[in-house]
């Protein structure tokens, strides 16, 4: 059995394309509505929930796993991480689905990269703005939305329309005119009506991707001559989890999954 962690729509198409290749296949999500997705695909066992290492642990051994392909959301770096462990230690081949990344304007006055959500609160506190549009998920709300060097900024953001990204916004004190739910990704006009009607003086995104919607939210808010902060990917890898695959072609993650199912045969 193959397991893909598939939070993302990569990851569904993923464990699609395995089952129409031969494998028996298990995929997990966190979220129910994550659940409701995967099992509309015919011949895939469904996991729902949050794994940790222990749980990640015994189900490899329980469900006969001998492979694992994560195709978690580039930002979801925790659970990546107790993947990659949990492989290790059990000696389960590990193969990490990497996004396409979405070519950015280098040197583009409006375009400011930085490579944590820390040095991405600076930047937008250098700007000396006021009015800040966050459309970086749920996680890194907080640190926004309470840092001392951000107080008397008026925040906008956007989320997915899901109950627990909700309750998160509601536990932050966000009020319902605050909050985009909004399924993405959007085309650039759609970024350009939300920023404009917020108001926005700067938006604050990650690079996730052109699946991400990166590539139209960027855009927007430079046909608005607006500044966007972009938070690079984060690197995972690192000591014994450094020389796990990685792939980017569908074809090779056929290859992947054929040789683990071969290699456990013999």
């Amino acid at each position: 059995m193959i397991f893909v962690l598939a939070g993302t729509r990569e990851g569904r198409e993923l464990a699609a394309t395995l089952v129409s290749a031969g494998h028996q296949v298990m995929a997990s999500a966190v979220t129910s509505y994550g659940a409701e997705l995967l099992r509309q695909i015919p011949g895939v066992a469904v996991w729902e929930g949050a794994l940790n290492a222990e749980q990640f642990a015994a189900l490899i051994r329980d469900q006969g796993v001998k492979g694992i392909l994560d195709a978690t959301h580039p930002f979801a770096t925790e659970i990546t991480r107790i993947a990659q462990e949990v492989a290790a230690s059990c000696g389960v081949p590990y193969l990490r689905w990497e996004r396409p990344e979405t070519p950015l304007p280098q040197g583009h006055p409006l375009v400011h990269l930085v490579p944590t959500w820390e040095e991405a609160v600076s930047k937008v506190a250098s700007l000396g703005v006021d009015r800040v549009f966050l459309a970086v998920g749920v996680q890194p709300l907080s640190l926004f939305l309470t840092h001392p060097a951000l107080r008397g900024c008026q925040f906008a953001v956007r989320v997915l329309p899901l109950p627990e990204s909700l309750r998160v916004c509601y536990q932050l004190g966000l009020r319902p005119d605050q909050i985009v739910a909004l399924q993405g990704p959007g085309t650039q006009k759609l970024n350009e009506a939300l920023l404009q009607e917020f108001r926005a003086e700067v938006l604050v995104t990650k690079e996730s991707g052109d699946l991400g919607g990166t590539k139209e939210k960027v855009a927007a808010a430079c046909a608005l001559s607006i500044p966007v902060v972009v938070v690079q990917r984060p690197v995972v890898c690192s000591g014994r989890t450094a020389n796990f695959e990685k792939a980017s072609d569908v074809d090779y993650v056929r290859f992947w999954a054929k040789k683990v199912a071969e290699e456990k045969k013999e």
